[in-house]
């Protein structure tokens, strides 16, 4: 059980042990895929936005100068509609299962400890006090932390939906579908056929919020991060314009923030912490270079 306040800001490095890409991967994935005279261009050229905009936007954001594709779209908000087509395009293949017990990478299985610190009673589950706020797409710890439920205690699919619910879990752009994940009606936790793509990334992609579409969830994430006494960045770049958006107003000297820097130098984490001071108004900021899980249990974030 989790009984300190405590918020995981997660980025694409969260996500990296179980498969996913981060972002330079997904940069580089996105510019393989939508080059020219490709499956995907045929695909979503045909059902989804003409072929030539795929490729002005394929073309933008190969010589963009940054790895990020949030950030790109930023600047160049006419490329959105492509953008999240081709986000959804790239990812969806990635949602693999067995990845998430059998992790491919090997920077430790940091959800399976998450899952053991969340263990209890059924009826107790609500109970714990932890928030994640993410800024990936992909929705494997809703899947592994539902199929935990599922499994642990052999309770119906409703009522174990009804309990995960508890876990305030806030994409900030947004998931690979509209419903999110896992409510009855929404997108399955699976990779999928070619053939069976156009129609389902138009679902998926409709689950991307970027720019002002977030502005809702910003706003309930940074009350989450208000009310923590432990903030735990894991896999986060800490580019700028994230940092920006969770700033908070309020100070506190209880306010705890950790976060992992795998493979910063060190002028680059002093960087980070006067970004992490500014922007989160705590009382210290402790950074270091290890992996997700080694972070979670150097410093018992999770109690």
């Amino acid at each position: 059980m989790i009984i300190t306040p405590t918020v995981l800001v997660l980025g694409a490095g969260a996500s990296c042990p179980y498969g996913f890409p981060t972002a330079k991967q997904l940069k580089n994935r996105i510019c393989e895929v939508f080059s020219s005279r490709t499956p995907a261009i045929r695909l979503l050229g045909d059902n989804v936005a003409p072929a030539e905009k795929f490729l002005e936007f394929r073309e933008a954001f190969w010589k963009s100068g940054t790895a990020s594709v949030d950030a790109f779209l930023e600047g160049r908000p006419e490329f959105l509609d492509v953008g999240k087509f081709a986000i959804a395009y790239c990812l969806i293949p990635f949602e693999i299962e067995a990845n998430l017990y059998s992790p491919p990478a090997g920077d430790g299985d940091w959800y399976l400890y998450l899952s053991e610190k969340l263990a209890g009673a059924f009826d107790k589950f609500g109970e714990n006090k932890l928030s994640i706020i993410t800024f990936n797409y992909d929705r494997s710890l809703e899947h592994y932390l539902f199929n935990s439920l599922r499994n642990l205690h052999g309770r119906p699919v409703d009522d174990c939906i009804e309990k995960l619910a508890m876990i305030p879990i806030i994409h900030v752009y947004g998931q690979l579908g509209k419903i999110p994940y896992p409510q009855q009606g929404c997108r399955q936790y699976l990779p999928l056929g070619e053939d069976e793509m156009p129609g389902v990334v138009v679902g998926a992609a409709d689950g991307i919020t970027l720019l002002h579409e977030a502005a809702s969830d910003l706003a309930e994430a940074r009350k989450l991060l208000e009310a923590a006494k432990r903030i735990c960045f894991l896999g986060f770049s800490y580019h700028p314009l994230n940092l920006a958006r969770l700033k908070l107003e309020n100070s506190a000297l209880h306010r705890l923030v950790f976060g992992t820097v795998r493979h910063f130098e060190a002028g680059e984490i002093k960087q980070t912490k006067e970004r992490l001071n500014k922007e989160m108004l705590c009382g210290a900021v402790t950074l270091d270079d290890v992996d997700n899980l080694t972070m979670l249990k150097r410093y018992v974030i999770l109690g």
